[in-house]
């Protein structure tokens, strides 16, 4: 048997071959070995390590190592780290417990290389030329802002006379080819990402993120986000509205992105840098300049992030995720991400109607660029968003709350702005006919009850078809009835006529949850559809706190109108989108023409036909357009010399009805206190009228005042209840620019409707309002997110991409 000892490896015997032959002594002759990985462009690779003396550079190695298309280690270097009686060794193991502790992916010697060696690239802020820098010392922000050719790690400048008319290197082309990214073999993580500290509850390399920098941050002071904003869902938690599992590259973002698909994480971590920086700064535009500085990593896969900045900073602009509210597209320097589509001269759109819908829209229109002309039937703007001073103090006429206040864009609004809000307790004391409180206990457990109910319902619809559909009225009904006969619940002896009490008890209680949804439905709930009443409930929802703006929500509006093109009193009376162009018509004859129209105006206003659309639109669109329920509900105001309820209701600004029989549902179900002590015998009663209860709005408003009056005499007997000074009792139905308060899903119709809603007519009459948002119809906030929708996706189709 032969003597390893002689013969050694074969490895060693084909470099023993290749050093003995003439052309290794021939200083003219050079063997060069290409890259082995299939598809690489490279003939002449360079070694980025440099890590010992025995470094091939650009000449002969017995292999060489790809990382990209452009970059590459020799086996000398590769040598240098990996065999343990290298000097490189302990670099390499210390490297690697840190990454194997905090980081999932394999701690190779290739993603050493990649994440500790391989040298980072620059960006000159004078000529744009990328210019590689250092391996041994990783950029700062600062610096890369200031970057200029010439500048060295230690901050001294090069000598070069004019070193900005060197010539790029011409690897860093090679990043610009669709093909670059399938040609990673190893990526390099964000170094330093500003996102670390807001995503502990994930592995940081399932993000793009480098594991070794944990140490970095565990010395670091983590900086607060407003309480209103949460960009990003935790680990194992349900989804937020306007938040983004960071960890997932989302279909749309698939679609958008194609050059990520083989490298996602480094998306992720792109996008979920860019949405970090505004979340800590949302009173500013977010521009490329100000992300490109903590797109931090080595390699040249810096090149291809930064470059595809403009592209994700414009995504999630248009997707809502950054750059909301009372923002302009800065006009100098204009973000390249604006400024690199081509608008075409005298582009013009008109918007009917100067609701929250039609504000937002807009708003957004004109600070793309695009000459907006805003349509308004009324004497003022807001819509179905009233509030009135004349009291001396804000009195919500219309919308008063914003459900959920995280994420949600309109308290980011009043933020921006500046406008107060105050946070509404979810406690509700309840009372029944008799002037009693209802027992705590009792209260939960219906309420668990309740729920339990709907719970069973969404149940029972697993699998339905629209023709199976039924009212949610009777459904409720039907499950606790059901509830009651499996209950076997009889009351013959005294225990039991006490059991008898409370049951009475607990059926009024149903009434005021049935009273409740009627409210949040805008109607009977006769008149609900069973199997798709709470469709939006399939999307992420705005969470946290409900906010009350105590001088009201038109104060927002007031903000989004600021600046814009807007004619009061002027009632459209059609729209002719049968030419090239659009032309919109007032009562009075005047005209307006544009290249696109936004109809913002009430589901109502549009099913009575106020408005003629010529031609006619589409059977699909009118179809969608009256399936849709219309609600309506009615408020009552009332100022009284004091506040007499607060002896029974101390820690709450919210007191419930409980209607005695089912009759009764609807009348003044829940009073909510908007008083005031800044202003004296201000003490403000806030109530409503809800579906069959609605019939009383035909009465005079004193009638309708004595029946409230008669309901808080029963609720607060033990008080002289005194006169109010002041009442209003508002007349949406009756407005005939409004005519209700927001739309449902009635029986027989689903979600879809809201869909369909939502789309253009020919590409140029396009629709916003609560009744075309699905996720979010009934709200304020579904009305802004709809109009700021239609008015990215009007954009889109007026402007060109000169990129």
């Amino acid at each position: 048997m032969s003597s390893p000892g002689i013969h050694g490896s074969r490895r060693n015997a084909k470099r023993k071959t290749i050093d003995s032959s003439d052309q290794a002594t021939d200083p003219s002759f050079k063997n060069i070995r290409r890259c082995p990985h299939s598809g690489c462009p490279t003939k002449v690779p360079i070694c980025f390590a440099g890590a010992t003396e025995r470094c091939a550079g650009s000449g002969y190695t017995s292999r060489w190592y790809h990382t990209s298309a452009a970059e590459h280690y020799c086996n000398e270097c590769f040598e240098h780290y990996y065999r343990c009686h290298k000097d490189g060794y302990e670099v390499y193991l210390s490297w690697k417990k840190l990454w194997s502790t905090h980081g999932t992916t394999d701690a190779s010697i290739r993603m050493f290389m990649t994440n500790s060696v391989l040298p980072f690239w620059v960006q000159c802020r004078e000529c744009h030329k990328w210019r590689q820098w250092s391996k041994s010392t990783t950029p700062i922000p600062e610096f890369l802002k200031n970057y200029v050719c010439g500048t060295m790690a230690s901050g001294k400048k090069s000598k070069l006379e004019n070193p900005c008319e060197v010539p790029e290197d011409q690897r860093v082309t090679l990043t610009r080819d669709p093909s670059w990214t399938h040609l990673i073999s190893s990526l390099s993580y964000m170094k330093n990402s500003p996102a670390w500290p807001y995503l502990t509850s994930y592995f940081p390399d399932k993000l793009g993120m480098c594991p070794s920098d944990h140490e970095v941050f565990k010395e670091r002071k983590t900086p607060v986000m407003h309480k209103y904003l949460q960009p990003f869902v935790e680990a194992d938690s349900s989804e937020i509205a306007n938040g983004v599992a960071p960890d997932v590259m989302e279909e749309q973002e698939m679609d958008e992105f194609p050059e990520y698909a083989s490298i996602p994480s480094m998306y992720l971590a792109i996008r979920n840098i860019c949405l970090t920086l505004w979340n800590l700064n949302f009173k500013e535009w977010l521009t490329k300049e100000r992300c490109a500085t903590q797109i931090i990593c080595r390699g040249l896969g810096r090149v291809l992030y930064i470059e595809s900045l403009d592209k994700v900073l414009w995504f999630l602009t248009r997707r809502g995720l950054i750059n909301v509210g009372l923002l302009s597209v800065p006009r100098s320097p204009q973000s390249s991400y604006i400024s690199n589509k081509f608008i075409k001269p005298n582009l013009s759109v008109i918007v009917v109607g100067a609701g929250t819908a039609g504000l937002a829209a807009a708003k957004t229109l004109q600070g793309l660029g695009l000459k907006v002309t805003v349509l308004e039937a009324k004497s003022q703007i807001g819509g179905r968003v009233c509030d009135d001073d004349s009291l001396g103090v804000c009195v919500p006429m219309g919308a008063q709350i914003l459900n959920g206040a995280l994420n949600n864009p309109i308290a980011i609004i009043c933020e921006q702005a500046g406008i107060l809000v105050n946070s509404l307790s979810d406690s509700c004391e309840v009372i029944n006919v008799n002037g009693e409180l209802m027992d705590k206990q009792t209260d939960e457990r219906m309420d668990f009850h309740f729920n339990a109910i709907l719970d069973i319902i969404a149940d029972w619809r697993k699998g339905k078809e629209l023709t199976q559909d039924t009212s949610l009225l009777a459904k409720l009904k039907e499950m606790h009835q059901q509830f009651l006969d499996e209950s076997q619940l009889s009351f013959t002896t005294d225990e039991q006529k006490k059991m008898l009490a409370l049951f009475i008890e607990e059926e009024s209680l149903m009434n005021f949850h049935i009273s409740n949804l009627e409210f949040a439905c805008g109607d009977t709930l006769r008149n609900v559809s069973a199997l798709h009443w709470d469709q939006n409930e399939d999307y992420p929802q705005f969470s946290g706190e409900n906010l009350v703006l105590p001088a009201g929500i038109s104060q927002v509006l007031s903000k989004l109108a600021e600046g814009l093109d807007i004619d009061l009193d002027t009632k459209v009376t059609k729209v002719d989108y049968g030419e090239e162009t659009v032309k919109v018509v007032s009562e009075n004859g005047k005209e307006w023409t544009a290249d696109k129209v936004l109809v913002t105006l009430p589901l109502a206003v549009l099913q009575d036909k106020d408005v003629e659309f010529s031609p006619c639109l589409p059977e699909w669109k009118s179809k969608a357009m009256k399936s849709l329920g219309v609600g309506k509900i009615e408020k009552i105001i009332l100022r009284f010399p004091r506040p007499f309820w607060r002896k029974k209701i101390k820690d709450c600004k919210v007191f419930g009805h409980i209607p005695e029989k089912q009759d009764n549902v609807g009348y003044f179900n829940v009073f909510y206190d908007f008083s005031t002590d800044k202003v004296d015998k201000m003490y403000l009663l806030v109530t409503h009228l809800t579906g069959s209860a609605l019939k009383l709005r035909d009465r005079l408003d004193r009638d309708v005042v004595a029946a409230c009056m008669e309901v808080l005499k029963a609720l607060f007997p033990e008080e002289t209840v005194p006169k109010p000074l002041d009442y209003f009792v508002t007349k949406w139905t009756k407005d005939p620019y409004s005519k209700m308060c927001y739309s449902y899903v009635p029986i027989g119709v689903d979600g879809d409707a809201y869909d369909i809603m939502s789309q253009d007519v020919a590409s140029k009459v396009y629709f916003a309002g609560e009744a075309t948002n699905r996720q979010f119809p009934q709200s304020v906030t579904g009305a802004y997110v709809s109009g700021v929708r239609e008015a990215h996706k009007i954009f889109s189709t007026l402007v060109e991409d000169d990129t």
